[in-house]
Formats: C-alpha cells, structure tokens, sequence
C-alpha cells in the first residue's frame, strides 16, 4: 500500500540517482528471464508472469521505498535504520514461521538486532570511545556463539577485526586497500580459529560439537556438509546455465541419483530427512543468488552481483565527519549480504533487510537539494 502511495515519488527516485537506474533494469531483467524461463518449462502464461513478478517486485519495494524514505541526513538513515529493524523483529514475532519457531535467534531475531547494535557501535565510536564499540561487537559475537549462530558470530568477528585496522576517514590507496585485503583474510581465518577452537573443546554444549565432529569428516569441509545444496545447484547450473528451470524447478530421477552419489562420496550422511530436505519439494538452493540462478537464469543472478558491488564500493569509500556513525553497520551489511546471497534462502519479510543494506549502500545525502531537484 505504500508503495503505491509514494509511486510517483518513487518513480522520480529511481531516475535520480544512476545506482536505483541500474537496479532497476536489471530488475526487469530478472523477471523477463524468470518469465521466459517459467514458459520454457511448460508453466501456462498467467502463472509463468505472476510468478516471476513477485521475489523482483519484493525486492523493488523493499530497496526502492525504503531508500527513498531514508535518504537525507545521517540520523535520519541511522534512525530509520533502526526502527526498520525493530518493526521487522515484531513482524517475525507476529507472523512467526516453523523455523523461527524452532529457534527464534537463529532464523529471525539475530540480524536485525545485530543491526541495531552495529549502529550502536557506530555512535560510540563517533563519541570517541572506539574500544568500547570494539568490545561491544566482540560480545555480540560471543553471544551469536552460544546461541549456535556460528555464521553470523563470524560475520561480527571479522567486522571487528576490521575496525580495528581500518580508518574510515581515509581514502583507500592501492596499498591500503591491498592491507585491508590481507586484513579481511586474516580475520576471517582467526574468527574460523575461535569458533572451531571454542566448538571442538566442547564449551558450546554438545550438540554443536557433534555437528562440527560430524562436518569436519566430510570432503569439501564444513562448507559441503553445512549446504549440500551447493551441489546440487552447481549441476543444475553447469548442464543450464543461461536458461533457468522455472519457479517450479524440480530434478529428474537421474539428476537426484547423481546429486545423491556425489554427496556420498563425499561421505555427506544422506539420511531420508535430507534426502526429503533436499529433493522432496523440487529445487531447494538454500541461496538467494543460486536460487535466482537454477529458477530464472543467469539474468536473474546480475542484481545481487551489483547490490554487493554497490554496498562494497560505499564500505571502500572515504567516510568523513558525521557519516562515520553509519560506517560500523555498513559493513556489517557489507559481509551480512555477501553470506545471505550465496548460502542463505529467501525469508519471509527480507525485503526489509535488503531496503537497510540499500540505503545504507546509498548513503546520506542532502535531502532538500534532491527534493528540490525532483520538483
């Protein structure tokens, strides 16, 4: 509804700036490949548009509305930003899902909190108490930890470790960004270390050590034993890549027995809760961009490729005076993004998680020069 209230003024906020213009049209080009995709694979007409209008539409009023809602003064992102995330987490409260049933912190709660926190950390770092914006990331990590949230406990490690090699206020040169790109390897590699380290000495309880025992032994590392759905996805790109399945995508008897062989050979426990996991309710990527990919084509992949070229090109950027206080949850977005797409599914209300990392991505600006340029 309020997207179509502020349509007009939407439409004048794509074409204000070049990044909504090229989303936009790659957008379009999503759903024209979704839709040709869904009419290759024998869907009849109506149903083959309808369902390849809705993830595209989703995602061009969950980035476009709430960028333009957003877009002024640095509190005004970060406030919104906020108030984003606490709406979202009443939304999971409300319209709660199995998963979040099953467990609240894991499959809902824990990033839009972790979002408001990382603009916590940002307001004390502009107050100039940078140590405690470190400190306070790092027990967040901790916490994501305890709670089995091992994915996003690295995300805030490596972030912290990040700003604390990193200053914003300088323009990234070729040998400072070589630095930072050494830095985020290595961070990366150490929040693996801590995690691993904690998990395997069984502080953690003994259900995450049976799960890491248990993925440590499979070939392709955790990695394969935590998403096996790579796999199956790789092939179905690799034999299709340039014409997707459609939204009804599903594997042949043959393709599940190949899927099937090249996990046990790779020593995956393919029990009959995976096998119905995997394979029982056609095509399950368990990725936004994969997801896209196996559905609608390699077309319909292009706009997260060029969402996280736009959220690292403002993480790279020089951020200066107040926009500081937006640094912390930008890249966390930054990394939070690049995860989601490649090995996290589509969840409900995610939208909202997507308009954050937009705007963010967008940055602050001079709201009443835009207004006035839109008059």
């Amino acid at each position: 509804m309020v997207a179509v209230l502020m349509a007009p003024d939407i439409g004048c906020w794509i074409k204000a700036r070049r990044e909504n213009r090229t989303l936009a049209v790659l957008l379009c080009c999503w759903f024209l490949s979704q839709a040709v995709s869904n009419l290759w694979a024998g869907i009849s007409p109506g149903h083959a548009v309808l369902k390849a209008f809705t993830f595209p539409a989703l995602t061009a009023v969950g980035v476009f509305v709430f960028s333009r809602l957003s877009y002024g003064t640095v509190a005004r992102v970060a406030a919104l930003t906020v108030a984003a995330s606490i709406g979202y987490c009443v939304f999971l409260e409300t319209y709660s899902s199995r998963f979040f049933q099953q467990d609240p912190w894991k499959y809902g709660l824990g990033i839009p909190v972790t979002i408001v926190i990382a603009v916590a950390a940002g307001w004390l770092r502009q107050k100039m108490v940078p140590l405690a914006a470190v400190v306070l990331l790092a027990a967040v990590s901790m916490f994501h930890l305890t709670m089995g949230f091992r994915s996003l406990a690295a995300i805030c490690l490596v972030v912290t470790g990040l700003l604390l090699v990193r200053r914003p206020d300088r323009s990234l040169t070729l040998p400072r960004a070589t630095f930072l790109a050494a830095a985020s390897l290595l961070a990366v590699w150490i929040s693996c270390v801590i995690i691993t380290g904690a998990i395997s000495r069984g502080w953690l309880g003994q259900e995450q050590y049976r799960k890491q025992a248990y993925q440590s032994q499979v070939e392709g590392g955790y990695l394969v034993a935590a998403r096996p759905e790579l796999i199956v996805s790789s092939k179905i790109i690799a034999e299709q890549p340039f014409l997707g399945r459609g939204s009804e995508a599903s594997l042949t008897p043959h393709e599940r027995r190949e899927a099937a062989m090249a996990l046990d050979e790779r020593g995956f426990n393919l029990s009959l809760n995976e096998q119905h996991r995997l394979f029982g309710n056609g095509v399950n990527s368990h990725s936004i961009a994969l997801g896209s990919w196996v559905s609608g084509g390699i077309l319909a992949c292009a706009p997260w490729i060029f969402f996280l070229l736009v959220l690292y090109r403002a993480v790279m950027r020089k951020w200066s005076g107040r926009e500081t206080l937006l640094y912390p949850v930008t890249l966390f977005m930054a990394l939070l993004m690049s995860w989601d797409f490649l090995f996290s599914p589509w969840s409900p209300g995610y939208e909202v998680i997507l308009g954050i990392a937009w705007s963010l991505a967008l940055g602050a600006g001079n709201k009443e020069q835009w207004d006035r340029k839109a008059a």
